[in-house]
């Protein structure tokens, strides 16, 4: 990005104005499609207007940790492949940070009882393994990584050995929790930001809500207030139910 153009954006966003021509408030429009991976236990495709990522899950059979004899696990990796462009500085480093956000929201909303991927307790459990690649990036990976993963699980039925029959992932869909990103230019925040805008901002604001606040991620230099962090969780339980209605509609479909 030139100077000329950082400079520019940076003007608007002191005028509340974007160069999308989107309000501060203002979503891009979300795509969900779901099996679209033919090897894989559920997955799912999700474009946060050009942000375009790919999830997978697949369920596989290990030894339960030792310290949690009688749960499952879950583990999530997220890579940002070669083709997308407009990344971060640190394409590796980002993206190791977007697949633990991703991977703590899930975690720390409990929608996924481990007890109940139990074979045999302390000796074999079932581990989801969630897989999501970005295929472009333009901005706000960690929502589209964190709707995929969610969509993908929603989608997922799978089978362990002697299993009689595929059953699904054990979910509690009442507490989805959903990825929302906010980023402060100047004193102006935005919800759900393209990549020239994550580029210019001075700080980042992930929050996950589901029934409570899962997981807060902030990234960058800069600063949210106290009230600017109320603000943007407020307006997170806000958006999310648009979102969760998007994905119990794809499930039915």
């Amino acid at each position: 990005m030139t100077l000329e153009n950082y400079e520019y954006i940076r003007d608007l966003a002191a005028k509340q104005i974007r160069l999308s021509g989107r309000s501060p408030g203002q979503r891009r429009p979300i795509e969900i499609k779901n099996k679209v991976i033919n090897h894989s236990d559920g997955s799912a495709r999700v474009k946060i207007g050009k942000t375009d990522v790919i999830a997978g899950v697949k369920v596989l059979p290990g030894e339960p940790f030792k310290d949690r004899p009688n749960e499952g696990g879950l583990i999530v990796n997220f890579e940002a492949s070669e083709l997308a462009s407009k990344y971060a500085s640190d394409r590796i480093t980002y993206s190791v940070e977007v697949g633990r956000v991703t991977d703590r929201g899930i975690r720390e909303s409990n929608i996924i009882d481990l007890s109940n991927l139990i074979i045999e307790p302390a000796k074999k459990a079932g581990f989801v393994y969630i897989d999501i690649v970005a295929v472009n990036n333009d901005g706000n990976l960690m929502d589209a990584a964190n709707i995929a993963a969610i969509s993908a699980l929603l989608d997922a039925k799978f089978k362990i050995e002697n299993m009689e029959d595929y059953k699904e992932v054990p979910l509690d869909k009442t507490k989805l929790p959903i990825s929302h990103t906010f980023v402060k230019i100047g004193d102006t925040i935005f919800f759900d930001p393209d990549a020239d805008e994550e580029n210019v901002a001075d700080c980042r604001l992930t929050i996950a809500v589901g029934e409570k606040i899962n997981s807060i991620q902030k990234g960058g230099s800069g600063f949210f207030t106290p009230e600017e962090v109320d603000f943007c969780a407020d307006a997170a339980f806000k958006l999310r139910e648009e979102v969760n209605e998007m994905l119990m509609k794809q499930i039915k479909s």
